[in-house]
């Protein structure tokens, strides 16, 4: 019996951490990936940050854009930077890649 109640509470731990690990990222690259910045703001609303203006057609090209991730805060020591999640867009208007980073200019 106390066998079952320690791997009952084992199974409840481990499923506890799977969900608070994958509750921690808003973006996953996957969603963003061959898609165009037309659908990805249709889908996901405006971007946080575009560093070149869009085209006539409404797409962004050879740059990135990005949605904030987290917010900066400020606190006793100083203040944490805003991290954003970019999409790096290539000369076609299609997502290649995406990572995390900081607004330019700080």
């Amino acid at each position: 019996m106390k066998m079952k109640k320690k791997t009952i509470a084992v199974l409840l731990c481990f499923v506890f951490l799977v969900f608070l690990a994958g509750c921690n990222e808003k973006y996953h690259e996957k969603q963003f990936l061959g898609k165009n910045s037309v659908e990805i703001v249709n889908e996901f609303g405006q971007f946080d940050c575009t560093l070149m203006p869009a085209g006539e057609d409404g797409l962004y090209r050879s740059c990135r854009c990005g949605y904030t991730v987290k917010e900066p805060q400020v606190g006793f020591l100083g203040t944490t930077e805003e991290v954003l999640f970019y999409i790096h867009f290539d000369e076609n208007g299609i997502a290649v890649s995406c990572d995390e980073g900081y607004r330019p200019g700080g």
